[in-house]
């Protein structure tokens, strides 16, 4: 990787410093006293691969990247990384000898070393030359060379999160491994660090898993995302197969950042209380009972005297437009990028794109 004039801006090269191999576990399980947490998960991370594990707290996602680091001890399944011996139950390679880069949610920098200190702390089989040469690299990768000799606490927190990502790096890990590397940065810099670190992570050529609970984090960044659910995994697709395709009410209800609504089926079409909701694509028979979410962006609004959907709230974002609609105590999100012409208490219609609503059936213990 190589960066132009404005430090912390950088073009991806690949790295050729050694072959790489994937990382794959098999039929992980581990539980928390008598609460499972993971249950037979099983996955293959190929080298240069950023796989993001998406879900809600709880869901798992880091105490499967801890078992794979050998942070947490192995209690059923099987871990493969780079060339090292498989990592069974009772008998596991200890976390120095797995090779893995760690970035964790709060960086975890050493506040009494500098930040070119801190980068080279994991070189300890080097040379000092090689130390130094080694962490002014990938100080130079993510554009902080100028601030080598600074200390942590002068550094704003999207610095300390490049420096935590640069001292990951700088050992030529077998696999990186980031936990909700972003959370702490502040949200205007959020997305050019993301971007920064898709192109410093892909030119490592390390297979790479990014724990996060933010669907929108998970699409920028990742090649493929793992989306897990109680323990399980849910949904293992590209991103765009994962926002077009969600495989059930908890992935699309992720993805689509909104609350389901109740519909039936008549004659092919899906009525709700917003209305009916027609081509949508569905596999379920005439007056079958179901569950109905919709992105946000696929939904129009429009004016409608004698309509019983009405406008509750209509906010700024930025970049788009959100109003809230309600009918019959179920609420809908709709999001345009023109300026509303609707206002609290209007009565409206609803719209739907058929390519962005999903149906799913009502299961037996659902109530609406």
């Amino acid at each position: 990787m190589s960066t132009d004039s404005k430090e912390g801006k950088t073009q991806a090269v690949p790295n050729t410093a050694r072959s790489r191999e994937a990382v794959r576990i098999e039929n992980i399980g581990y539980r928390f006293g008598q609460k499972r947490v993971l249950d037979r998960v099983s996955m293959e991370v190929a080298p240069g691969e950023i796989v993001c594990l998406l879900g809600a707290s709880g869901s798992g996602k880091s105490t499967l990247l801890r078992i794979i680091a050998g942070l947490l001890p192995l209690q059923e399944g099987t871990v493969r990384i780079d060339g090292l011996k498989p990592a069974v139950p009772g008998d596991e390679p200890p976390p120095e000898a797995r090779h893995c880069g760690y970035v964790f949610q709060d960086h975890v920098l050493f506040p009494h070393l500098t930040v070119i200190e801190n980068v080279a702390f994991g070189l300890y089989d080097r040379s000092p030359g090689e130390r130094q040469s080694r962490a002014m690299q990938e100080l130079r990768e993510v554009g902080l060379v100028a601030h080598a000799n600074r200390y942590p606490d002068t550094l704003s927190g999207g610095e300390q999160q490049r420096v935590a990502l640069a001292r990951a790096l700088a050992p030529d890990p077998s696999v990186m491994l980031l936990d909700e590397p972003f959370s702490n940065v502040d949200s205007a810099l959020r997305r050019n660090l993301r971007e920064d670190a898709r192109l410093t992570l892909r030119a490592s050529g390390a297979p790479c898993i990014v724990v996060t609970h933010d669907p929108e984090e998970a699409m920028e960044i990742a090649d493929r995302i793992v989306v897990l659910y109680a323990g399980r995994i849910v949904q293992d697709g590209t991103p765009e197969e994962v926002w077009r395709n969600p495989k059930n009410k908890y992935v699309a209800s992720l993805v689509c950042g909104t609350d389901a609504i109740s519909g039936y089926v008549v004659n092919g079409d899906i009525e709700t209380a917003f209305g009916t909701m027609a081509g949508v694509n569905i596999d379920l028979s005439d007056d079958q009972r179901c569950t109905v979410i919709a992105h946000p962006e696929s939904l129009s609004i429009q004016a409608s005297s004698g309509d019983t959907v009405q406008v509750v709230d209509v906010r700024f974002l930025g970049d788009r437009h959100l109003m809230i609609v309600q009918a019959r105590n179920e609420r809908l999100r709709v999001v345009s990028t023109r300026k509303p012409i609707f206002s609290a208490g209007d009565t409206v219609s609803i719209t739907a794109d058929p390519q962005g609503v999903y149906v799913f059936p009502l299961d037996d213990n659902e109530t609406h």
